[in-house]
Order: C-alpha cells, then sequence, then structure tokens
C-alpha cells in the first residue's frame, strides 16, 4: 500500500502565540505515540526557534539525574 505524505503547517503573523512550542508536541505526538516518521522545517529565519527549543531540552536533561532516567527509559520503551 502506497503511503501518502501529509503537510502540517503552523503560521500566525503574530510573534509569541506558541507556533514552535505546538510545533515540537505535534511532531513528538506523531512520531513516539502513532509512530510515524516525522520531518520538521524551520522556516522563522532568523529565529530558529526550534532548534534554540531542542538546545534547551537538552541542557536539560544533561544537568537533571532524573530528565536523564526519564530519556533511557523512553528509548527503552520505543526502542
Amino acid at each position: 500500500m502506497k503511503k501518502n505524505p501529509v503537510f502540517v503547517a503552523m503560521c500566525n503573523q503574530k510573534g509569541g502565540v506558541g507556533k514552535s512550542a505546538m510545533t515540537i508536541l505535534l511532531a513528538g505526538y506523531y512520531h513516539y505515540l502513532k509512530g510515524l516518521n516525522v520531518a520538521v522545517v524551520d522556516c522563522d529565519y532568523p529565529q530558529y526557534s526550534l532548534i534554540r527549543l531542542k538546545e534547551r531540552d537538552m541542557r536539560t536533561v544533561e544537568n537533571s539525574e532524573y530528565f536523564k532516567q526519564q530519556m533511557i527509559n523512553q528509548w527503552n520503551r520505543i526502542q
């Protein structure tokens, strides 16, 4: 069976309404809970909001034993 890609766009002219946060949440939902392959393209030049969100998340995990353990548990659960 051939699968057709689904495109989802998050947009708004106003800044600070949660576009990047919602994009990360949707991408995680579709990938981790629905098992789909997801590609995220950040077109918010020059802010690169998605990269900064992921960098902040990595710093949080690196500095917290609790989040490290949660990440290991998730990795083991989804392989």
